[in-house]
C-alpha cells in the first residue's frame, strides 16, 4: 500500500558510495517507522533495484563511482520513472543544483544534511506525488492509476476503464483511505455543488463502480458508511 498520509508506508532506495551516511540516514529514518528502505553505492546496483524494489522516493547522490548521479536522474526521467528523487550534494554548489533539477529532480538536500529537513522534504514530496493524476495507488489487491483512467488487480493483465467521474470519485477514496469520505465532500469535489439530483447522481456512480469492480473480484471494495463510502480494510 502506497498511499498513506505518512511515511509509514512508502518505499526508499537511497543511492550514495558514503556507507557511513546511508547507515546514519537508514538507522533514522527506520526510528520514523519507515516503509522498507534499501541502499546502493553505485548506479548499477541502484538500477537493478529500481526494477524489483519498485522505490517511491529516490534520495540519490550527485556523484558515484561509476557515473553521474544527474545523468542517471536524467535518464530515469527520459525511461519512464516518475517517482519524488531528491539530489544529496556535498558541495552546495548552485550548478550542482540547477543541473540537478534541470535533469528532473524534484528537490535538493546540501550535505551535512540535517535530519529534521531531510524528513519534512521526503514527507512533502510523497504528499506532492500522492496528490498528482501519475501517482500509482495499491491497497489488497487493487491497483489504479488515476492518469489512464484504469483500475485492475495487481499482477493481473485485466483492466476496466473508468469514465472521469468515476476516476474522481475512486481517486478521493484511495487518497483518503484508510478514512471514508462524506457524500458532502465527494460532491463538492467531483460535481461542485449539492442537490438531492447530485446525491442521487453520485450513489448511481458508486452502484456503477462496484459492478465494474465485480467484474475483477467478488470481494467487496467499496463500502458504505454513515456518512459516505470508504475503501475495505478503512478505520470506519
Amino acid at each position: 500500500m502506497i498511499i498513506e498520509n505518512d511515511i509509514t508506508s512508502a518505499k526508499l532506495l537511497i543511492v550514495d558510495d558514503d556507507i557511513l551516511l546511508t547507515e546514519v540516514i537508514s538507522s533514522q529514518l527506520e526510528k520514523e517507522k519507515l516503509g522498507a528502505i534499501y541502499t546502493s553505492s553505485n548506479i548499477a546496483d541502484a538500477e537493478a533495484l529500481i526494477h524489483t524494489f519498485e522505490p517511491d522516493i529516490l534520495l540519490l547522490d550527485i556523484e558515484l563511482p561509476d557515473g553521474s548521479g544527474t545523468e542517471f536522474c536524467q535518464k530515469l526521467r527520459q525511461t519512464g520513472f516518475e517517482k519524488p528523487i531528491l539530489m544529496l550534494t556535498g558541495k552546495g554548489d548552485e550548478n550542482d543544483v540547477i543541473e540537478g533539477l534541470d535533469a528532473g529532480a524534484n528537490d535538493y538536500i546540501t550535505k551535512p544534511i540535517r535530519f529534521g529537513e531531510l524528513l519534512a522534504r521526503i514527507n512533502s514530496q510523497l504528499r506532492q506525488f500522492k496528490s498528482s493524476d501519475e501517482a500509482r495507488f495499491t491497497i489488497g489487491p487493487m491497483d489504479f492509476t488515476p492518469a489512464n483512467k484504469m483500475l485492475g488487480l495487481s499482477g493481473m493483465p485485466k483492466k476496466i476503464l473508468l469514465t472521469e467521474k468515476e476516476t474522481l470519485i475512486l481517486k478521493m477514496l484511495f487518497r483518503a483511505f484508510p478514512k471514508p469520505v462524506t457524500k458532502d465532500i465527494l460532491l463538492q469535489d467531483v460535481w461542485g455543488f449539492q442537490s438531492d439530483l447530485a446525491t442521487h447522481t453520485l450513489e448511481t456512480h458508486i452502484y456503477r463502480l462496484r459492478q465494474k469492480i465485480r467484474t475483477l473480484t467478488d470481494l467487496s471494495f467499496i463500502c458504505t458508511t454513515e456518512n459516505g463510502y470508504g475503501l475495505v480494510g478503512g478505520n470506519f
